[in-house]
């Protein structure tokens, strides 16, 4: 098989996966369509906001599912922009698996990153009675790793240069050994 063809079908695995997640998420969002009673206006907007945050991500976890079974040769071109995954065979394999971590890493810290803004909107619009100062910080560390997977995922899919050049210096760094000859 071409690298072309385990991208191909790494994708479709993703899409799989993808899909299962957000199957066992759209059960699990089941009780949001309840609303509790006896709300204020300021508790009721938090309430809606988180919800329909809660909903969105199963949804876009089976759109990414849809999309990864479906259009993975679109993802293939948008990866290797231009290029076919010329080298030799470790080299083409090591850059693949790169890329297959890009994948990974949007499809973990994208339905992250929605939940934290969620939450960022829940500390920020808290009546000023609440004390949430821990959790708030907790969240804004919590944001900052998830932009920074979703960046690292987007740049390893389009292109990763600095890690596949570190990795395969790594690779063609170390010295071939001949059976044949004695080592010193």
């Amino acid at each position: 098989m071409k690298a072309r063809d385990y991208f191909v079908l790494g994708s479709k695995l993703f899409g799989i996966w993808c899909l299962f997640q957000g199957i066992v998420g759209l059960i699990a969002v089941i009780p949001t369509f309840m609303s509790p009673d006896k709300l204020g206006p300021e508790m009721n907007r938090i309430y809606i906001v988180t919800a329909i945050v809660s909903r969105i991500i199963p949804v876009l976890f089976i759109v990414a599912g849809i999309y990864l079974l479906r259009a993975a040769d679109r993802l293939y071109e948008f990866a290797y922009p231009g290029e076919g995954g010329q080298g030799t065979d470790l080299e083409s394999k090591f850059v693949l698996f790169v890329k297959m971590l890009g994948i990974y890493l949007l499809v973990r810290y994208i339905p992250d990153l929605l939940r934290t803004a969620s939450e960022c909107f829940v500390y920020l619009n808290a009546p000023p009675y609440f004390e949430m100062f821990r959790e708030r910080q907790f969240t804004y560390l919590n944001a900052a790793s998830s932009i920074g997977g979703v960046l690292l995922g987007i740049y390893l899919l389009r292109s990763g240069k600095v890690f596949i050049r570190m990795g395969l210096k790594g690779i063609q760094g170390e010295p071939k050994k001949n059976n044949n000859q004695e080592t010193t």
